[in-house]
């Protein structure tokens, strides 16, 4: 674990080094508050022991500075003090202090406290690595595996707004499953769950790496294609439309296939566009109404006036 000391006295400073480093700590050893601060504004200690009594910023202030700047990151801090009296501990808890070390300190007690330290933050990680899981649990839909609709609206916001900032191409398209309640109605809920899942696997198999598909919400799916413009995603839909269809799925509810189909409506932000997130979705949304009107087993695209073209 990494540890940053701030300790004016050199040869505390040498003690506390040397008996951190013989714990088997990355140790980084600083002479008072200030470098200690601007250490900690550019480079991540889980565990901080610092003097109390510096010149410039003590060690007080410094808690309180790190304190005030955390934000996803608790560092453990232990401070080091001769000052025993009780309102001294208790303006050092109030400041955000985890420890005291009295001065002139015991090592086997320095050793101890810093385990404790040390056991916290191994507890703190674990917990962040848990908290990310589940958040990341919380953009997936159960049934398919691919992102859920919160997913989508995070992903899609952050797609866009990269797209618009370095003027790069980018394509939303939404894909349908066509008469899907019908194949409900005939083959029962488990069954339709199959398709969706087997639909969801075959756009995520026929997309690049570097695009993304969401459940947007019963048999709808989104799908984010970074860096293609018009050409590039009438291509990309025209694969996953085949790739449905070519999977030989049986729906005799969907006439004149006879097998599970998509429709897919798409629409391109190219340089120049001025529509905001929501008017492509729209755009989008638009020509997959349209490609179902047209005869359904269709990628289509709108552009900014609205009008359909076959891709």
């Amino acid at each position: 674990m990494r540890v940053l000391i701030a300790e004016d006295e050199a040869v505390s400073r040498r003690l506390l080094e040397k008996t951190l480093a013989s714990m088997g700590h990355d140790v980084v050893a600083v002479r008072d508050g200030e470098e200690a601060w601007n250490l900690l504004q550019r480079e991540l200690f889980p565990l901080v022991i610092a003097d109390w009594v510096m010149p410039g910023l003590d060690g007080l202030e410094l808690v309180r500075r790190l304190r005030s700047a955390e934000v996803d990151q608790h560092t453990y801090m232990i401070l080091l003090t001769g000052k025993t009296e009780r309102e001294d501990r208790v303006a050092g808890f109030s400041a955000g202090v985890d420890d005291y070390i009295t001065k002139p300190f015991d090592r086997d007690e320095l050793m101890l406290r810093v385990r404790v330290g040390e056991r916290l933050v191994k507890l703190q990680d674990t917990l962040a690595v848990k908290n990310e899981e589940l958040r990341q649990m919380a953009m997936i839909d159960g049934l398919t595996a691919v992102g859920n609709r919160r997913g989508f609206d995070a992903a899609y916001e952050r797609a866009f707004a990269q797209a618009k900032r370095y003027t790069q191409l980018f394509t939303l398209a939404i894909a349908d499953v066509d008469h899907f309640k019908d194949y409900n109605d005939q083959f029962g809920h488990d069954a339709g769950d199959k398709v969706l899942c087997e639909v969801a696997s075959i756009l995520v198999k026929t997309l690049r790496l570097a695009d993304a598909v969401f459940r947007y919400g019963g048999e709808e799916f989104a799908c984010l294609l970074p860096m293609a413009g018009r050409a590039g995603a009438g291509s990309a839909t025209a694969r996953l439309r085949k790739a449905v269809a070519d999977a030989g799925i049986e729906h005799p509810g969907n006439a004149p296939f006879g097998v599970v189909t998509v429709s897919i409506g798409y629409a391109s932000l190219e340089p120049g566009d001025p529509a905001d997130k929501d008017e492509l979705f729209r755009r989008a949304d638009r020509a997959l109404y349209q490609a179902k009107g047209a005869g359904r087993n269709r990628a289509q695209e709108a552009d900014g006036s609205g009008s359909v073209v076959k891709a």
